[in-house]
């Protein structure tokens, strides 16, 4: 599995090295409600973008596992506290119940 890994991990840094290679010209960004322009190379325009959005989706994940987290605690919480209340009727019935020999049992002889 590691050498796996490690083989699409050497693909993709070749892969974004060519990128970079290839894409070496200066473009202008300009950062429009803002009054800051910059000339960057255009690899960098582009690998930056995708960075913010991976940094954008990756919080959003987080986000979103954090609350699925609060919400199963909560339910496990529930279902422990049903789970030990439902124990207590139990053993309540049972000590309130009438112990009756075994030929007294309905449908015993």
């Amino acid at each position: 599995m590691r050498i796996l890994i490690r083989i699409i991990l050497t693909l993709f840094i070749v892969i974004l090295v060519t990128f970079a290679i290839a894409n070496r010209e200066m473009v202008t960004v300009n950062l429009w409600p803002l009054p800051f322009t910059s000339s960057v190379p255009l690899f960098a325009a582009i690998l930056g973008a995708f960075a913010v959005g991976l940094l954008i989706g990756c919080g959003l994940t987080a986000w979103s596992r954090q609350r699925l987290k609060i919400r199963a605690r909560s339910s496990e919480r529930r279902a422990e506290r049903a789970e030990r209340t439902a124990a207590e009727h139990k053993a309540s019935a049972a000590a309130r119940a009438p112990l009756l020999p075994p030929r007294a049992l309905p449908g015993g002889n």
